[in-house]
């Protein structure tokens, strides 16, 4: 299923694995498997993506230390907003370094793990993993939102990205608004109040003020000549 978005929305591909790696445990191959078919659900949707495929030949973010190349890679392409499917367990120190660094919404979710073998061994474990990213996340005081587990295609992840990036779409384009106030408040209008300085300050939104006689003024100097014929 495809989504309308709405125009000029740019969304960062940053998925995750673990650093460590053995046959059993966060397997690797698996990873760039799930990678795969992730990139593929996503290809299906209506929306304009950066993946992570120059930063080393899995395209995953898996080294903390690679995560300033990766955000500098998303503010480049300047993307709205970053998608982290955990491909395995995920790397929650990479990850928090990429958000804290674009302060773009984020979003969470990683495919559903399979049944574990007769062992107890498991090659993935997604789940687990996202519960440490946000955890670190939320240490660090970063927003995000999050998906619950399921398979690619489901209606849960189907339904929480096309929320996702439109909530993101209506952040986009929140931050650096202008917004043009014609005269002052009525006097009884208590609700209304809002900060000026606040809103400027958190959000970058300029409020610009103009008075009923500047408009008036300006109205006459565009009517004049029509009077004058």
């Amino acid at each position: 299923m495809s989504y309308e978005y709405g125009h000029k929305f740019k969304l960062g591909f940053a998925p995750t694995r673990r650093e460590m790696h053995s046959a059993k445990a966060f397997n690797v191959d698996e990873a760039a498997k799930y990678k795969k078919i992730v990139e593929d659900w996503l290809k299906k949707q209506n929306v304009d993506y950066i993946n992570l495929d120059f930063l080393n030949k899995e395209g995953l973010l898996y080294n903390k230390f690679e995560a300033e190349t990766a955000a500098r890679h998303f503010m480049n392409e300047d993307v709205d907003a970053i998608f982290v499917p955990h491909c395995n367990f995920g790397a929650e120190d990479a990850v928090v370094n990429l958000a804290k660094k674009l302060n773009k919404p984020v979003l969470i979710w990683g495919p559903q793990d399979d049944v574990p073998a007769a062992d107890g061994s498991r090659l993935r474990d997604s789940q687990c993993g996202i519960f440490a990213t946000t955890k670190v996340l939320s240490r660090n005081g970063v927003p995000f939102s999050y998906i619950t587990n399921c398979p690619t295609g489901d209606a849960v992840l189907n339904k929480g990205f096309q929320n996702f990036v439109s909530a993101a779409s209506v952040v986009k384009a929140f931050r650096n608004l202008r917004i043009g106030m014609i005269g002052v408040r009525p006097s009884s209008f208590w609700s209304v109040i809002y900060n000026e300085g606040e809103l400027l300050e958190r959000f970058g939104i300029e409020v610009v003020p103009i008075t009923l006689v500047e408009i008036k003024k300006m109205y006459d100097h565009v009517a004049e000549p029509a009077r004058m014929k």
